[in-house]
């Protein structure tokens, strides 16, 4: 397994489980804006939200409680809306919320203020946000291609995409687990440069990696 930090919470992406997520921050001139959130969630994570609170576990916000007990806890952000869809394999959950400043987006983010860092100056600044690092990987000794590829079957589909704009003109920078700049990863799409800017991978791609990554959007 690797370690990602999947926006809201930290998570351990589950070998037999699967989990797509999606995040738009847009950000204004004075550091407020919004965060638009949609994650789809297998059945057998659904779970682990009842265990939001409970520090020694993973925690995902499923239900719209979940979300307002997260939301409570962070000063400076408002949940605007909510919604879910479910179908027999997975539950899809929406969310927005806005945030009163650059401080309360990287609560929202990484509460536990290890895996994503804010400065913002006047009305530009850089936000670096670490997917993953390297502190779990799969090794050689661990890697089966056969189960690699069953793996890739059940998760075809399962993405991880960030998205940011802010007052004008962005630039986003791809980086290693260490936050040092690397090449767009062959299997990722990304858009480096313009009005809004944007990054997606599928989620077993994130397998192949050895090094660990991150985004660090400059505005």
């Amino acid at each position: 397994m690797k370690k990602l930090l999947l926006f809201a919470l930290p998570l351990l992406i589950l070998l037999n489980s699967c989990i797509g997520m999606s995040l738009d921050i847009q950000m204004n001139k004075d550091g407020s804006g919004k965060a638009v959130m949609e994650y789809r969630i297998s059945k057998i994570l659904e779970s682990i939200g009842a265990l939001d609170g409970n520090k020694s576990m993973p925690s995902i916000p499923v239900g719209k409680d979940d979300w307002e007990k997260t939301i409570a806890r962070n000063q400076g952000t408002k949940l605007s809306s909510y919604s879910s869809r479910e179908t027999a394999q997975e539950t899809t959950i929406s969310v927005t919320v806005d945030f009163a400043d650059d401080q309360a987006l990287l609560r929202l983010l990484d509460p536990f203020g290890e895996k994503v860092s804010i400065n913002r100056r006047g009305q530009s600044g850089t936000l670096d946000l670490i997917l993953y690092d390297d502190s779990v990987s799969l090794n050689d000794e661990l890697y089966d291609e056969a189960m690699m590829s069953l793996m890739r079957m059940f998760m075809s589909g399962y993405n991880v995409s960030v998205s940011f704009s802010g007052p004008a003109n962005s630039s986003l920078t791809i980086t290693n687990g260490e936050g040092s700049p690397i090449p767009v990863p062959p299997a990722a799409k990304a858009v480096v440069s313009g009005r809004k800017v944007s990054f997606s991978m599928a989620l077993m791609d994130f397998f192949e990696l050895k090094d660990g990554l991150g985004l660090k959007f400059n505005w």
